[in-house]
């Protein structure tokens, strides 16, 4: 490798008129980067490139369909868990109302959130219905397939002394000493069959084979929490799903500012140059190598005041969608030429380990896949019932969750319209399948196997709701995932690289596969604190971020104690 000058930390800031800032992927990571690169750094949009082998941004956000066909929300486009990094990007960017010039998106979901509160609250109490619909979720599980439903709630969530010594130990636990461990190393069978497991794993996706250091690292940060993990809070109350109220407001705001989107753009290669100090470690980005369309290769040099932000990996790389008659097809196995969104970090870590490893995530679809769903019914039938069995009206409960289910079913119920283009008799309900490869309880096959219709067949016995009324003119469309829990697996902490890996100059890493110290993956949350994490690195940016949401242990032990 050939050497290039080097940046010091006692050299100057980039000149923001002078950088061009090179941004790989078209997801959250990559729009939230590019929005603080314009408000954080002051960059002219001009010289904000995001590049994108899709023909949209959104990454695995993007809903699609219409009611004809039936509508698609996809598992990672559910708005859970904001957090204080969140709230800083859409503060930024200007709400979409075209009446206050100094409303910003942040502010525009809070009225939304507070005039729909309102709303519920004067039609409960209008109605009569006030003791059996409410405000705050009331039912997190429900119980007796087959036979009448019963529901629960997740006020009490008992385990044994064992099982609760050994959460006492894994939180205190340095998380060097959980390095490629797995739940399951620390729990015996009867912990994973507690409605406190059932809750933790449907909440957050977990398996038993998954990371005990990803596993300690949201028992620190929500156990606390864990009897309103249910409730939906304020920024998860957006008007239409995150891809329509937070996503494509946040592209408009980059397109008017000069941001250029290049779709149908695969990065194929980076070519790196090595340091001074270490001549064998690649140091600094000189080129890009692009593939537009289906025109040959071509390379786009990068000076020095220049930048590259790669977002690593791709949660939903692989993911086949079904019909509400076909099962979705099998996915490809996941290398790097099938699954092209995860090609560039295999080019980075043949360069160097501190990159990190992909095949640690992408190389084991049977400990990583689920099935999501979502259904499109014709009328309000469904919802109707699911608000008297739960006592719960829609939007007010994340997930409701059937822990008899072999399939370990969860859905969602949000307030109607969950699209701008849904109309307005019909009701969109999603969920997803947390064991897609096991046996139904009714339909004897693999849930990955299953078509829409057998899938909300399978939904509607453990409801206890009337399978000929509700399965004619419905349309489930069921989506197979092969890498939705990918960073949730078990991994050494070298397989997840730095936002700002060591002796590099110009490259910044984000996206659910980076190292971000005491964070969780796996939300919205991690994604944006990364971009936040690699523009403020990159231009020399002296700001600090918000501190990651943390727990008082005494408190956790108080629950522990007292379940």
């Amino acid at each position: 490798m050939n050497e290039m000058p080097r940046r010091t930390s006692s050299s100057p800031p980039r000149d923001p008129e002078q950088t061009q800032a090179w941004l790989v992927g078209g997801g959250i990571a990559s729009l939230a980067a590019a929005v603080h690169l314009l408000r954080d750094a002051g960059l002219p949009g001009r010289n904000i490139h995001i590049l994108d082998l899709h023909e949209q941004v959104g990454g695995g956000m993007a809903s699609s369909g219409d009611a004809t066909h039936g509508f698609v929300v996809h598992l990672s486009g559910q708005p859970y868990f904001h957090d204080a990094c969140v709230e800083n990007l859409l503060a930024l960017v200007p709400g979409g109302d075209g009446h206050n010039a100094e409303r910003t998106l942040l502010s525009q979901i809070r009225a939304f959130e507070w005039n729909e509160g309102r709303r519920l609250e004067e039609a409960l109490d209008g109605s009569g219905l006030q003791p059996v619909l409410r405000p705050r979720a009331q039912t997190r599980f429900v119980r007796n397939p087959g036979q009448t439903a019963v529901r629960s709630d997740s006020s009490r969530l008992a385990i044994g002394p064992y099982s609760r010594l050994q959460l006492i130990k894994i939180l205190l636990e340095a998380e060097t000493a959980l390095d490629g461990r797995r739940i399951q190393d620390f729990f015996g069978d009867e912990f994973f069959s507690t409605d406190f497991w059932v809750l933790w794993a449907t909440t957050f996706a977990f398996r038993p084979w998954h990371s005990a250091a990803e596993f300690q690292r949201c028992l620190r940060k929500h156990l606390p929490d864990i009897h309103s993990l249910n409730h939906v809070r304020d920024l998860d109350h957006t008007r239409y799903t995150l891809y329509e109220s937070i996503i494509l407001p946040i592209t408009a705001y980059l397109e008017a500012q000069g941001v250029q989107f290049h779709f149908h753009t695969k990065v194929v290669d980076v070519c790196m140059q090595a340091s001074r100090d270490h001549p064998t470690e690649p140091a600094t980005i000189s080129e890009l190598v692009l593939r537009e369309g289906d025109e040959e290769e071509r390379r786009v040099a990068l000076g020095l005041d220049d930048v590259a932000i790669v977002t690593l990996g791709s949660v939903s790389a692989g993911a086949q969608a079904g019909t509400n008659t076909a099962p979705a097809p099998h996915p490809a196995d996941p290398d790097d030429a099938t699954y092209g969104d995860w090609s560039l970090w295999f080019h980075l870590a043949h360069q160097s380990g501190r990159f990190g490893d992909p095949l640690a995530f992408n190389s084991h679809p049977a400990e990583s896949k689920i099935v999501s769903f979502t259904i499109t019914f014709p009328d309000a039938n469904f919802v109707h019932r699911y608000e008297a069995l739960t006592h719960d009206a829609p939007g007010t409960g994340a997930l409701l969750s059937l822990p008899d289910s072999n399939w370990l079913l969860s859905i969602s119920v949000p307030r109607q319209p969950v699209c701008p283009q849904q109309p307005a008799h019909t009701r969109v309900v999603w969920g997803y399948g947390l064991r897609p490869e096991k046996h139904g309880n009714v339909i004897n096959k693999p849930m990955a196997d299953c078509a829409g219709h057998e899938i909300l067949r399978e939904l509607l016995t453990h409801l206890g709701f009337p399978i000929a009324t509700l399965l004619p003119n419905t349309i489930t469309i069921p989506c197979v995932m092969p890498l939705a829990t990918a960073p949730l697996l078990a991994r050494s902490h070298a397989d997840r690289p730095a936002v700002l890996p060591a002796g590099t100059t110009n490259l910044a890493l984000i996206g659910q596969f980076c190292e971000i110290p005491r964070e969780t993956t796996g939300n919205l949350e991690y994604s944006v604190r990364g971009a936040q994490m690699a523009v403020h690195g990159l231009m020399g940016i002296e700001k600090p971020l918000p501190r990651v949401k943390g727990n008082l242990l005494m408190d956790v032990f108080d629950l522990l104690v007292d379940s």
